[in-house]
């Protein structure tokens, strides 16, 4: 924007307030805007109303300092002020909406602390001199329209059901579920970065055990988060606690949100009085149908120091039957191939056991922190029955002592 022409409208209240208004005129004009003052401007001989009339009608912004005195003296028509006062009005009821007047407030006690014939605009105030710097810059801000927190252009609607704009890298995944790089796909940055931000949510809750999903097409898809929302709610499978890929509605910031990329849920549960346990469930669908979850281990809310065998048989079977169901919503086709990485952590220390006790298990400590499995599948996607075969076998890592 160039340097724009700015009128100052103040009343002689003191020699103390006639060089604070200079102060912040000349302050103004080093920091490039245009601003005109009587001090300056109006010399002996000169009109003074012509020069009221046309400092306010010629300039870009009109800055007006709104002590006590200066809203008395406007409200009652008096002086300088009360004419100023008169042109002001006429600009304001031929455009209402104008923003072209800018209040400032200075050594003012009014309960009002603009003139009423302004109406409500926004004010800068001024009365405290130990921030008079940070008000220096809102006003230039102001003037020189640059914002502190600019406006974000308008996107599209993200459930409008249209692909979102948002590409991923074109990628070629083998049947081992490496990429050609020979790293697996299953640790490409997007389900690092989605680690990174479950890893947070459990540290905060003081959550250490956990069972983490990735779920890759090697046919990759394209959708829109509206398809993405609807595929994951017809998708779940409820066994005990939170379902794989929880999507609730009774609470906002519970809700599924759409992202450029996909879409993201994050459950985190800090109250135990909200349901018996502190709880973390964190999940991501990009548009691609890659999938992401993280969740804390059930077995907390019984036992930190066990580990339930077939909680644990009963959590993964749940985990590709989501999987089945969820690629058959989003269309993906039959026999499409599917990387999938289950991996629990926080197991060191813990005694593997079973839930309810009605199996007997030797007493057996894991060793390791963490398991991890990941394998190659390919599913037959029935919505009702999905079925799911291993067609490459499953590396994995699981010590005890």
């Amino acid at each position: 924007m160039s340097n724009p022409r700015v009128f100052i409208s103040y009343s002689h209240d003191t020699p103390a307030h006639k060089n604070w208004v200079l102060k912040l005129a000349t302050d103004l004009r080093a920091a490039g805007v245009d601003a005109f003052l009587d001090q300056w401007d109006l010399v002996p001989g000169q009109d003074v109303v012509a020069f009221m009339h046309d400092g306010i009608a010629n300039s870009d912004r009109v800055i007006l300092v709104c002590t006590e005195t200066y809203v008395k003296k406007s409200e009652d028509g008096l002086g300088g002020v009360g004419y100023e006062r008169l042109i002001v009005t006429a600009e304001v009821v031929a455009a209402i909406e104008t923003k072209k007047f800018v209040p400032v407030v200075r050594s003012n006690s009014l309960d009002s602390k603009t003139p009423k014939h302004i109406g409500s605009r926004l004010y800068i105030d001024f009365t405290d001199d130990s921030i008079y710097t940070t008000s220096l810059e809102s006003l230039c801000r102001e003037l020189l329209g640059a914002p502190a927190n600019p406006k974000p252009p308008l996107g599209e609607n993200p459930f409008s059901g249209a692909i979102p704009t948002a590409n991923f890298p074109a990628r070629t995944i083998g049947p081992t579920g490496a990429l050609a790089s020979g790293e697996p796909a299953l640790s490409g940055p997007w389900f690092e970065s989605e680690r990174a931000v479950a890893d947070k949510g459990m540290k905060k809750l003081g959550l250490k055990g956990g069972m983490e999903l990735r779920f890759a097409l090697h046919s990759p898809l394209s959708k829109s988060q509206l398809e993405l929302l609807s595929a994951v709610g017809a998708s779940e499978i409820r066994t005990f606690g939170w379902p794989i890929g929880i999507t609730l509605e009774n609470r906002p910031e519970y809700r599924p949100r759409p992202f450029q990329d996909g879409i993201r849920a994050e459950v985190s549960i800090e109250n135990e009085e909200d349901a018996g346990r502190r709880s973390y469930d964190y999940w991501a669908l990009a548009k691609n149908g890659d999938f992401y979850l993280q969740q804390n281990l059930f077995e907390d809310s019984r036992d930190k120091d066990k580990i339930f065998f077939n909680t644990r048989i009963v959590r993964v079977t749940e985990a590709l039957m989501f999987a089945g169901r969820l690629y058959s919503h989003l269309g993906a086709p039959a026999e499409t191939r599917l990387s999938v990485r289950v991996d629990h952590h926080g197991l060191r220390g813990r005694t593997i056991t079973s839930a309810g006790g009605h199996r007997h298990v030797w007493a057996a400590k894991c060793a390791e922190d963490r398991s991890e499995s990941e394998t190659v599948v390919t599913a037959w996607l029935h919505t009702r029955h999905p079925r799911i075969r291993c067609s490459a076998p499953p590396r994995a890592a699981f010590h005890v002592v």
